[in-house]
């Protein structure tokens, strides 16, 4: 019996965050299991933020967590990486959480001003 060589098996691809990524410096509180901790978001975009902690964080890859501010309200996400002190987080894909991020662009943010 004479079995054919099957196709080598590719690795699997790294999922990749489909908005433009914004550099922004917006307080905000990240809510995991009734526990809170005071955070900055380094850089957002529709999908998901990278999340500079300012306080001690739980939370593991996977975790459910809720991201408040008083510019945004609240967005819901999943811990997608947790490295020194730096949390990612992919926004829950909703109209809404679009929606909060572009009127954050719009109302709230200021482009950072690069001193030469």
């Amino acid at each position: 019996m004479h079995i054919a060589p099957g196709k080598p098996k590719k690795p699997p691809q790294k999922k990749s965050r489909n908005g433009q990524r914004r550099r922004s410096c917006l307080f905000v509180t990240i809510k995991y299991l009734g526990m809170m901790t005071p955070a900055r978001i380094y850089d957002i975009s529709t999908s998901g933020a990278a999340i500079d902690l300012m306080g001690p964080f739980s939370g593991v890859v996977g975790s459910a967590v809720r991201v408040e501010s008083t510019e945004i309200s609240f967005l819901e996400g999943k811990v997608r990486w947790y490295n020194k002190g730096r949390l990612g987080v992919e926004f829950e894909p909703s109209t809404n959480a679009v929606a909060k991020v572009k009127a954050y662009f719009k109302y709230f943010h200021k482009e950072p001003i690069v001193q030469t």
